[in-house]
């Protein structure tokens, strides 16, 4: 069984730096080319489980790969990216200076630290138990279209790893990670955020 973890396509409010949590952010021009572009790279994998998160700039990224084949998209409130409450919308070095704050004043980690009305990562890490068991029960190849940081947290649960290594697994927009399930029940890595994709030469851009 292989799995393909896709973070989605670009927004605009990627390409500034603000972060998006659950505000429902469409794809921006070009962003729905990096979704048409990994779209034509994981034609021949022979998926045939969609998941999306239920955000629109996800399932857009999913539809580009399930659309042309009249495969139906699964999507999923847990896979939604960490919210960030009170701080929806800022620039992301806003949300660094705010966080190095709470950090030295309250002495807790930063995956502990959970703005009014948001998400620790440790509750993102959480929300993603459930999924994670179905994907580890899972015969079948599956894509999975969800957002920077819960695929990172998705990343570091299905290798063994802790919500603190989570930020190891960076991904890029459209990036393609790919993984095995071997024998043993444990994951191996066969490429990760691979955006070969991407390049002029074969977007045509």
């Amino acid at each position: 069984m292989r799995l393909y973890i896709v973070r989605h396509g670009q927004t605009e409010w990627n390409a500034s730096g603000f972060a998006q949590g659950h505000s429902d952010i469409e794809l921006d021009e070009t962003g729905r080319t990096q979704a048409a572009a990994m779209a034509k790279a994981l034609m021949d994998c022979r998926i045939s489980k969609v998941y999306s998160s239920d955000l629109r700039r996800c399932v857009e990224t999913a539809d580009a790969f399930a659309g042309p084949l009249g495969m139906m998209v699964e999507a999923r409130e847990d896979l939604r990216e960490r919210t960030f409450g009170q701080l929806e919308g800022a620039h992301y070095t806003e949300i660094r200076a705010w966080f190095n704050g709470e950090s030295r004043q309250r002495g807790l980690g930063e995956h502990e630290i959970r703005p009014d009305g948001g998400e620790s990562l440790k509750d993102v890490w959480n929300r993603l138990a459930k999924f994670n068991r179905l994907i580890d029960r899972s015969r079948e190849n599956v894509l999975v279209v969800t957002h920077g940081g819960t695929g990172g947290l998705l990343m570091a649960r299905l290798m063994r790893g802790t919500v603190q290594t989570a930020k190891s697994f960076r991904l890029e927009n459209t990036g393609i990670t790919e993984l095995i399930r071997r024998p043993d029940g444990y994951w191996q890595l066969l490429r990760f955020t691979d955006t070969r994709h991407l390049r002029s030469d074969e977007t045509g851009s």
